[in-house]
């Protein structure tokens, strides 16, 4: 079947509903993780035959709802709203099925052809909650279909009714005055559109950003602009209307019979009501995940460097004789074998841990408990999702602060990403300060990075003034248990993401430094940076890979030892020269690609003088530590 005639579908659903493992059970082949074009955010894509059918599923961004309000939500909104696909699976948790129909009267009100797919439905029938998914079908007009992704039930008749999506035979009827303003709007809707005229009206009127960059036209802004006349706010006119309809939907088709299961677990019920007990705990599940990385790490890479490390270090000796093309052959050998022996093993184990903590649910929590020191900090309370995506990566960290209201806001966690470490960071803190001093030092360096992070923040919101009180809503999902092959897929999707991107880096690196090596021009490097190094009491030649980091972190590692000569640390450096060089090179702004993240983000002034501030803050605390006459 030729590739045009491959039928494409969406997969939406609100966070932690299970589209993942959906996907996994419905391809079972490798996925494609990818960025949603013009954007940061990772999309996962799965190609696969079916029923003697090509299909090629699209994995869009957990949501809440579909009114852009932050970049996950614009990424999946904009592929509704523009890709060209055939249908869309939406997948509702039932254990929390009225706000799932909220969800799904949003997405079937734009005239998109859906089959539902109910997850959790065991649970939810342990809880006591009775779902007539049948009568929900026959007043929808849309196919209903009880999966269990997981243990693969209700999978085939998901496929076997793939080709029932349809659109929904609903219509929703407003108050007066919201009816006249869609009938208003629809005048802007011209042309062919794929989507319901009144649908995409009624977004319209509410003023959706991504519909009114479309479609908004002078009946739209009238429309909108005569209801706040008349003192109605149509945006939570109509979201109120939509919650009335999904909440009439689950009083005519959803039983709740008692239960013995309890609706919160013990765990939450102490945790989520106990701040001290639950900060506690959530900085103990980042030490744990730190002090793992690092033991487990340490294992993988003695076992590695037995095994391997006197044969390589032979060929680039040998190498490294036959002139300029050697030297640089003998400089990539070196680096790729020190980035995939020296830095990979913590990489993969450290994305492991953070999935397992994702698909238990414990990720949610965790954030929870940390909200929970926010205020104190003048830190905005949503601004605890972009920091912790800031332990994975900070380029999408950085974006995902357009969740927080203002700028004065995305400022202050902006500053404070320059001090969590994130995944390419990571390499340096248990490739350089694990390997060489153990667990404790790598945690340290971790500690040290969110009291700094969370100083500057207090400074910065101060400074500008961007206190302010807020509370934090996020679902709790329960806690599950994750299947193992969907733990691994997920860790070795984001693992093979980070090879290919480094990979190319680390030997184009390699040869340039070769370049500068063969022709002896990296003594004017190591000069100008001689004054630098001698402060924070590191050899001059390590300022080559702090400033080839500022390219990309994950080059470190590699550059690192292609200077050294060797990926074995401890024979280079001591345990205090270990410390000072990770702190210099984990707390700054860590790439080129953040910085211009910052600066489309912030605006170039505002992010060049943040970097400048939060890197020097970095380079004292750094120069501090290693001026201090202890070990």
């Amino acid at each position: 079947m030729s590739p045009s005639k491959r039928k494409r579908v969406l997969l939406l659903g609100q966070p932690n509903v299970g589209k993942s493992s959906l996907l996994k059970a419905l391809t079972g082949s490798s996925v494609q993780i990818s960025n949603y074009p013009g954007t940061t955010v990772e999309v996962t894509i799965a190609r696969g035959s079916i029923a003697g059918v090509e299909y090629e599923f699209i994995d869009t961004p957990g949501i809440y709802n579909l009114f852009t309000s932050s970049i996950e939500e614009e990424v999946t909104e904009k592929a509704l709203i523009e890709e060209d696909y055939d249908f869309a699976i939406v997948v509702i948790d039932a254990t929390a099925i009225e706000r799932g129909l909220v969800f799904l009267v949003s997405i079937i009100e734009l005239g998109v052809p859906v089959i539902v797919a109910l997850n959790f439905w065991e649970e939810a029938d342990r809880k006591g909650l009775r779902i007539d998914y049948e009568s929900l079908e026959g007043e929808l007009g849309i196919p209903f279909v009880r999966i269990n992704p997981i243990k693969k039930n209700g999978i085939s008749e998901l496929i076997k009714r793939m080709p029932e999506a349809r659109k929904a035979k609903m219509k929703i009827t407003y108050d007066d005055h919201i009816e006249k303003a869609i009938s208003l709007a629809m005048k802007c809707i011209e042309g062919k559109v794929k989507l319901s005229r009144r649908g995409l009206a009624v977004r319209l009127v509410e003023g959706d950003p991504l519909i009114t960059r479309l479609y908004e036209c002078e009946h739209s802004h009238i429309a909108r602009e005569t209801l706040a006349g008349e003192g109605h706010d149509p945006y939570n006119d109509i979201e109120i209307t939509r919650a009335g309809y999904a909440m009439s939907l689950t009083k005519m088709y959803v039983r709740i019979i008692p239960s013995s299961i309890r609706t919160i677990s013990k765990f939450d019920e102490v945790l989520l009501k106990n701040m001290s007990l639950g900060i506690l705990t959530g900085l103990s599940f980042l030490g744990a995940m730190i002090v793992l990385t690092v033991i487990f790490g340490n294992e993988i890479v003695n076992v590695l460097d037995s095994l391997l490390g006197n044969y390589v270090q032979s060929i680039v000796t040998s190498l490294a004789a036959h002139g300029l093309a050697g030297l640089a052959l003998a400089k990539s050998i070196e680096a790729l074998y020190a980035q995939y022996t020296a830095a990979l093993p913590y990489v993969f184990i450290f994305y492991l841990i953070l999935v397992i903590i994702e698909d238990t649910g414990f990720l949610t929590r965790l954030m929870l408990w940390l909200h929970m020191v926010t205020k104190k900090l003048g830190l905005h309370s949503k601004g605890v999702i972009p920091a912790l995506l800031g332990l994975g990566c900070s380029v999408p960290a950085t974006t995902a602060t357009r969740i927080l209201p203002t700028t004065r806001q995305r400022i202050v966690v902006i500053s404070m990403l320059a001090f969590i470490p994130c995944s390419s960071r990571a390499t340096i803190v248990f490739g350089i300060a694990g390997r060489i001093n153990g667990a404790v030092a790598a945690l340290g360096i971790y500690a040290l990075g969110f009291i700094l992070a969370a100083i500057v923040a207090r400074i910065v919101s101060k400074a500008i003034k961007a206190d302010e009180d807020a509370v934090l809503i996020e679902d709790v999902p329960p806690l599950r248990k994750p299947k193992t092959s969907i733990v691994a897929e997920k860790a070795w999707q984001r693992l093979r993401e980070f090879i290919v991107i480094v990979t190319p880096l680390i030997v184009a690196g390699a040869v340039a430094y070769a370049f500068l090596t063969y022709y002896k021009i990296d003594s004017i490097v190591i000069n100008m940076f001689a004054p630098l190094m001698s402060i924070l009491h590191l050899p001059p030649s390590l300022s080559i890979p702090l400033a080839y980091g500022f390219l990309q972190k994950d080059l470190v590692i590699s550059m690192t030892a292609t200077i050294m000569g060797t990926s074995n640390f401890s024979t280079v450096l001591t345990a205090k020269q270990a410390m000072t060089f990770t702190m210099a090179s984990t707390y700054q702004v860590p790439c080129i690609i953040a910085l211009g993240m910052m600066i489309r983000e912030l605006g170039l002034k505002r992010a060049i003088l943040l970097w400048i501030i939060v890197d020097i803050i970095g380079f004292s605390v750094a120069a501090l530590y290693a001026n201090i006459p202890f070990p």
